[in-house]
């Protein structure tokens, strides 16, 4: 029953962001182009529906979410990583894709059905953010691993650079998502 609410609740939001992508698509502006506004409308709607173990609040999920895939892919625009490894809107790997879909996921999909890839990334997000003891952690999994993030010295996660970038693209991505409601 859980399962079916759950899916019943993704439908919903699903459906919720196919119409703020209709009445909001007229108003494409801030030199976005209209797949990069889809990109930013549909992270708000998974965003603000993710329903994983609960997170605290100060993470702002919808907003890092955003920013991230804003840093990953420029919202959707580039969907090949430069490792050759990295697909879609928010470079997911097969092996990030396996481990939280639970099953195997084609490097073709990864790459071309963004709405799927964008549920992944807030998956991966997500589990980084439960995986690691605050946010600056848990955006540096993002990036670099759950290994990684959780054995940087405190002075490494002050400097990385990745999480210098994610706080930048936060900032842009208030912007954005303030023009979304």
């Amino acid at each position: 029953m859980d399962r079916l609410g759950g899916k019943l609740r993704t439908a919903t939001a699903a459906l919720s962001g196919a119409l703020l992508l209709v009445s909001a698509s007229a108003r494409a502006g801030d030199g976005l182009t209209r797949q990069q506004n889809w990109a930013v409308l549909y992270a708000s709607v998974v965003g603000t529906s993710y329903y994983a173990e609960p997170l605290p609040q100060s993470y702002d999920f919808e907003r890092t979410l955003t920013a991230v895939l804003t840093q990953e892919s420029s919202l959707c625009h580039h969907k090949k990583g430069m490792d050759k490894m990295s697909y879609g809107c928010g470079q997911i790997q097969k092996r990030t894709a396996l481990l939280v879909n639970g099953k195997p996921v084609a490097a073709h999909r990864l790459q071309h059905d963004d709405a799927f890839n964008i549920r992944l990334a807030a998956r991966y997000l997500a589990y980084c953010m439960q995986q690691m003891g605050s946010w600056e952690r848990s955006v540096i999994c993002y990036n670099k691993g759950p290994y990684r993030a959780a054995n940087m010295s405190d002075r490494e996660v002050r400097k990385d650079a990745y999480l210098g970038s994610i706080r930048r693209r936060m900032r842009e991505a208030q912007h954005l998502l303030a023009k979304v409601d």
